[in-house]
């Protein structure tokens, strides 16, 4: 990582003003605040949604930190339930039935939490609806995805055969493909009854609250629902419950409020972007790197990627469009052959510092590879790209994962730039860009470095040692913290020197002048393990503007 000297023009046409710290016009106007129930406790759910909202100038509410459960400690839903009862003076509500109900998402995967404890804990939406009739309540629930968590049990041992079974049960009983019924009897042989029979528990408990949220739609309890497929498949058990869900949404007709789409961890800011970004209706015109969204499907996916952005964009309050549009969604995809590759992501990144030189927004979604940003696309993007002129970037985990993360912080950040010709004065615009700054680095950062350097590094040193890197003893935990602290910081504060560093950040506009500040330093991050594992890592960076 190189550092760079010359920036892309980003605001051409446009006279630029940089902000230090000018007096007041003006009282400041009262910041917007979200009521988060968030999907469980991992900052993908609770401090991205954050940033998201920061970004907007918005500020977000959670529950207290010890309701919200960690790991395979479930959250406490029924105090979660008072709390969010008692909230109030918020401009929206997101709510996680997954955490109301279960627990968080982790719980909602096992047969333990009874249906009629999820239903006590889910009529705080009712009372919601009942005390604030007008409130927006913006709610999602999670089609169970087909893999069981690993537990660093014996239970594991059954974990992809599970899977295997659960498609087969589909092709078969579903979808009558009885030449598959000797492999689906050989698979199930393979299982014990008691891990099946728990299995199947957990999936009708949920499926029946899904299908109730869909009904809260329709008499209106709630605003708006998504009901996100987790790490779903072509065919499989999710798939054939996203089909009866589907068919019961359009047999309600309420279609216009309810979306399904394969994500989960995204929805939390994606929900928090809507209700921030509410009013706006922002349309979206794509760009692929490679072959069309409608011709490819990512992995651990359902439906063409397009379909996936149509859902999300709607889920966050827009329409994609064909031509000239607010915002442009470039967005990674293969190549028709390995030979194109480098072909095609020159032409892909040399089309984004076009877009960015012409004043265009862009958000760049990287959904390739699952669970990694495709670091050959981001060193082009490095190398030739002001990085901090994008609206956002996201590669993080699924295909729908990154889409939906990219999309609430860039639609957010779009939403409160739209806006920020309006209010008094100039200062409070200084807060919501230095968050957007910071959470494009903690992007750039734990989606590249974290996940295709240091997390490899991790897994290999924690096996060397014969510890599993996704079930550790406290001991172990803490060993990594420090581990991962020493390496993670020093990437992070480089990464902000060669990429960030003496770049300006737009923070908004009055009238015809764009009001911009630079950006100074790194002042710190705090880098821990959320969980016992090494799969994802807390990094809060600090950066100073002058």
């Amino acid at each position: 990582m190189r550092r760079r000297t010359l920036l892309a023009a980003g605001m051409a046409g446009l006279a630029t003003a940089t902000v230090g710290r000018p007096a007041l016009a003006g009282p400041p106007a009262r910041r917007p605040t979200v009521a988060l129930v968030p999907l469980d406790d991992r900052p993908v759910n609770t401090y991205c949604p954050q940033m998201t909202a920061a970004s907007a100038g918005a500020r977000l509410t959670l529950p207290p930190r010890e309701l919200l459960g960690r790991f395979f400690v479930p959250g406490d839903g029924a105090a979660i339930a008072r709390w969010l009862t008692a909230t109030d003076d918020v401009d929206g509500y997101v709510i996680s039935v997954s955490m109301l109900a279960y627990g968080g998402l982790i719980a909602s995967r096992t047969a333990g939490p009874s249906l009629d404890a999820a239903l006590e804990n889910l009529a705080a939406i009712r009372a919601l609806r009942s005390a604030r009739p007008d409130a927006v309540i913006e709610v999602h629930d999670t089609i169970q995805r087909l893999a069981i968590t690993s537990t660093g049990t014996e239970l594991d041992t059954y974990r992809n055969a599970l899977v295997e079974w659960a498609k087969l049960y589909d092709q078969v009983v579903n979808l009558g493909q009885e030449e598959l019924r000797p492999q689906l009897d050989a698979v199930r042989a393979q299982i014990p009854d008691q891990v099946v029979e728990d299995y199947l528990a957990a999936r009708a408990r949920n499926h029946q609250v899904n299908r109730l949220m869909v009904e809260w739609v329709a008499d209106g309890t709630i605003s708006h629902l998504v009901l996100s497929e987790d790490d779903t498949a072509p065919v499989g058990l999710a798939r054939a419950e996203r089909v009866e869900l589907e068919a019961l949404v359009t047999g309600l007709g309420v279609g216009d409020r309810v979306e399904i789409f394969p994500g989960a961890d995204e929805v939390d800011a994606l929900l928090v972007a809507r209700v921030v970004a509410a009013g706006t209706a922002p349309t979206y015109r794509v760009v692929y790197a490679g072959v069309s969204g409608e011709d490819w499907t990512a992995q651990l996916e359902g439906i063409p990627f397009a379909e996936n952005i149509r859902r999300h964009v709607a889920a966050v309050g827009g329409r994609v469009v064909d031509g000239d549009a607010d915002v442009v969604l470039a967005v990674n995809t293969p190549s028709t052959g390995p030979e194109r590759r480098a072909a095609d992501l020159d032409a892909f990144v040399g089309r984004i510092g076009e877009l960015l030189a012409a004043g265009a927004p862009v958000i760049v979604v990287d959904p390739l590879i699952v669970n990694k940003a495709d670091h050959d696309l981001v060193a082009r993007m490095e190398s030739r790209l002001d990085l901090a002129a994008l609206l956002s970037y996201s590669g993080w985990n699924t295909g729908g994962n990154a889409l939906g993360l990219a999309l609430g912080h860039g639609t957010a950040r779009w939403a409160y730039l739209r806006s920020s010709g309006r209010g008094s004065g100039v200062p409070e615009l200084r807060e919501p860009g230095l968050a957007h700054a910071e959470y494009l680095l903690y992007r750039f950062v734990k989606d590249d470095p974290w996940k295709n350097v240091v997390q490899v590094e991790a897994y290999a040193h924690a096996r060397a040692q014969g510890w599993d890197p996704l079930a550790l003893t406290p001991e172990q935990k803490t060993y990594f913290d420090g581990w991962v602290r020493d390496r993670l910081v020093p990437i992070t504060e480089r990464y902000f020197a060669d990429h960030f560093a003496g770049h300006r950040v737009v923070l908004g506009r009055r009238g015809a002048k764009t009001f911009t500040a630079t950006l100074a330093r790194f002042e710190s991050a705090r880098v821990e393990l959320p969980w016992d594992r090494l799969f994802e890592v807390i990094l809060e960076p600090r950066l100073r503007l002058s």
